[in-house]
């Protein structure tokens, strides 16, 4: 069954929902991902799906079966994106299911197993900071200090009251262990592994642990030109000194990849001395005691730059996800579903983090990566071979049927 074409015509017209942008800018909490919900939330009740929003505004589609036995299958990803990102991260996850389901069901009538589709509203992290927000609060992880986030000078909790949703009422998205068997998230991969390998889709075996940090320098404000370089409590020297010296120790180490994402100074003026400086620290490994370790040496980078040019910081941890395994039980299914479709079976670690980890606490865990073209991800040319979407599509099909 040729499906690729449907997914890729949907993934199409998300695309035009974002704020001006080279690429897509669709961000959590606003006209954006209202508009952007109510069509996807449209097209799950033409697949067949009664809807509901759970109390974070994450959109929900079910499908239940007659079957009085019969197990609940959870898909979905996320709908956000990052500023002047691509049309295909996350949202794919979401779309593919719903086209799998309208089609299964227009086929078969029925299927023995219950469905749910979840467009998450929040995984990227772009705005407040901490990543997956919303899968926490299906996956009961969610941690009340997360609503003290601040965007624009707006708290998440003021925000989200804003779109009529209650923080106080976050627990009660919790989905509940026995309401969910399996979690599957398809997502395209975001690296050139599947490319290099000329292979159209991927099992992942595991998701690597991620952590960040928000990280602000205090230093003195002067004039450029009066004050003499020695003298200096240049917050924005003390800053680039310390991403150098950081990343050339990841370098060293190797093990791990540290990203620095977001830089700023203040007052940011051409002849002012950065009084302040501020700059967000991603750092991403397989296993988590690799971060707690590298993040104490670059504490003590930060600690050694800064007290020697007399000045003071801060550092705060606003996200932390460690690393997850997928269920053997999940990757079997989906080797069978691989050879029932004559597609070659291969695995592979996702180097992103997904809203997959999460609900890894509450279900059997399991992705499906898609090929994206030269490996390119968060890029406004991040693309995806139509072909790949219908194998894809097939292939959850087939694991959908079978489940």
């Amino acid at each position: 069954m040729n499906i690729g074409r449907e997914i890729l015509d949907k993934l199409n017209v998300l695309s035009k929902i974002s704020e001006p942008s080279k690429g897509v800018t669709r961000l959590y909490l606003t006209k954006e991902y209202l508009e952007a919900r109510n069509i996807i939330e449209n097209w799950m009740k033409e697949a067949g799906l009664t809807t509901r929003i759970d109390g974070v505004g994450n959109l929900i589609g079910e499908y239940k079966s007659n079957n009085a036995e019969a197990k609940t299958l959870v898909m979905g990803s996320h709908q956000d994106s990052i500023e002047d990102g691509g049309k295909f991260d996350g949202i794919l996850g979401v779309i593919l299911p719903i086209v799998c389901i309208k089609n299964l069901l227009k086929e078969y009538r029925e299927l023995n197993c219950n469905i749910k589709i979840i467009s998450f509203a929040y995984e990227e992290g772009t705005t407040y900071g901490a990543a997956c927000l919303t899968s926490k609060a299906v996956a009961g992880t969610f941690k009340e200090h997360l609503l003290e986030l601040e965007y624009k000078g707006k708290k998440l909790k003021e925000a989200m009251k804003e779109y009529g949703f209650n923080p106080q009422k976050i627990d009660e998205c919790k989905m509940k262990k026995e309401d969910i068997d399996t979690f599957l998230e398809v997502h395209i991969e975001q690296g050139p592994v599947l490319e290099y390998e000329n292979l159209p889709v991927g099992i992942v075996t595991a998701i690597q642990s991620c952590n960040r940090y928000l990280v602000k320098i205090k230093g003195q404000a002067g004039h450029s030109g009066t004050i003499p370089m020695k003298l200096r409590k240049d917050a924005g020297a003390a800053m680039a000194e310390i991403i150098y010296k950081s990343t050339k120790l990841a370098e060293e180490l190797g093990e791990m990849v540290l990203t620095f994402g977001k830089i700023s100074v203040t007052p940011g003026a051409v002849n002012v001395i950065p009084g302040e400086a501020e700059f967000t620290i991603d750092i991403r490994a397989m296993k988590n005691t690799i971060l707690v370790d590298t993040i104490e040496k670059i504490e003590n980078i930060i600690k050694e730059i800064v007290e020697r040019k007399g000045m003071s910081y801060s550092i705060q941890m606003t996200n932390e996800i460690t690393e997850t395994a997928c269920s053997l039980s999940v990757m079997e299914a989906l080797e069978k579903s691989f050879m029932r479709q004559n597609i070659p079976v291969f695995k592979l670690p996702s180097g992103a983090g997904h809203d997959a980890q999460e609900m890894a606490n509450i279900a059997e865990m399991g992705m499906l990566f898609v090929r994206c073209v030269d490996g390119i991800s968060h890029n406004p040319i991040e693309d995806v071979r139509e072909k790949d979407l219908d194998i894809a599509g097939n292939i959850i099909m087939d694991y959908i049927y079978n489940f």
